[in-house]
């Protein structure tokens, strides 16, 4: 099977790699980020082939097709803006990051199946448990235009029918190796690492975050890849959301210190909902294994290698 995934150097991207069938033919796309071939070739990845492409640009998106051999099985699609919270001062970038590169990628590259990997963040100002059923009217522009983003997906499968089936994914998010430095776990188990005991928390830190360890998360999105056929919205979540203070006292119990919160200002992204969804579960068969606590362990112990490498 010929599977292209966008947003291949990215966080989830680069996990997708390692944990792919090695008897898929994996066309993983990048942009600007540095380092990908080094990494496939680094990880013994043959069945990975790196291919450079601006997803904003007609151009390189046909010359990416045709790199690629064509119309491919399925396509992962990852590419997004990164950091929600920039997208306040930065709508129109984040517009094209989240949108608009999917529909320069979808108007030259027809496709069995498409997962898009869209977010949770779709549910901004809901309160409670959500579901795809959920009516949503959401202010802040990333969620705006991940939601833009699943509706042009529906459009390309049921109005122009270049695509033959779809999963929607409203992703809750993911931790573990190779997260940007700047996410809230890496940040902060580094910060122990180095002899940091007091955490500055933007807002009141009871805002939720419903995160899962990046193997269960790629797991998931793997399992899409092989549900041709299907045409569905899904949440994506590990089911037990916990609060920002939260995490910092999980981390504080695993890396066995005392650490000291401070709380200030306000957060562009306060989540209070938390969402009721099972079909991952009973109609994919997927469920997250890796508790909170254990997926912290293996994050500390990934940062500890990658410190003693350098």
């Amino acid at each position: 099977m010929r599977v292209l995934v966008t947003g291949a150097s990215g966080f989830i991207g680069r996990n997708v790699l390692l944990r792919a069938p090695r008897d898929w033919d994996v066309v993983a796309v990048y942009h600007q980020t540095p380092g990908l071939e080094a990494f496939v070739d680094a990880h013994r990845l043959p069945h990975v082939r790196p291919v450079r492409c601006n997803l904003l640009d007609p151009a390189s998106v046909e010359a990416l097709v045709r790199a690629a051999g064509g119309r491919p099985d399925a396509v992962l699609y990852l590419a997004a803006n990164g950091d929600p919270a920039a997208s306040a001062e930065r709508p129109r970038w984040d517009l094209e990051s989240n949108a608009t590169a999917l529909v320069t990628l979808l108007e030259a590259c027809p496709a069995g199946h498409v997962v898009y990997v869209s977010s949770g963040a779709v549910y901004d100002g809901l309160r409670g448990e959500v579901t795809p059923a959920s009516p949503v009217s959401p202010r802040l522009p990333y969620a705006i235009s991940k939601l833009a983003a699943e509706q042009y997906l529906r459009f390309f499968a049921e109005r122009r029918g270049t695509v033959d089936s779809y999963v929607n994914v409203r992703f809750f998010g993911a931790y573990g190796p190779y997260e940007a430095a700047r996410k809230i776990t890496t940040r902060w188990i580094r910060g122990v690492m180095d002899g940091q005991r007091e955490f500055t928390v933007r807002g009141n830190g009871q805002n939720l975050i419903d995160f899962m360890y990046v193997d269960d998360a790629v797991d998931g999105f793997l399992s899409l890849v092989r549900a041709a056929g299907t045409r569905a919205t899904v949440d994506f979540a590990s089911g037990t959301p916990i609060s920002v203070n939260g995490v910092i006292e999980s981390m504080a119990r695993v890396l066995g210190v005392e650490v000291t919160v401070r709380h200030e200002g306000e957060v562009a992204e306060y989540i209070e909902f938390r969402s009721a969804d099972r079909t991952m579960r009973e109609r994919f068969g997927f469920a997250p294994r890796v508790s909170f606590d254990e997926g912290l362990g293996r994050l500390h112990t990934f940062l500890a290698s990658e410190g003693t490498r350098t």
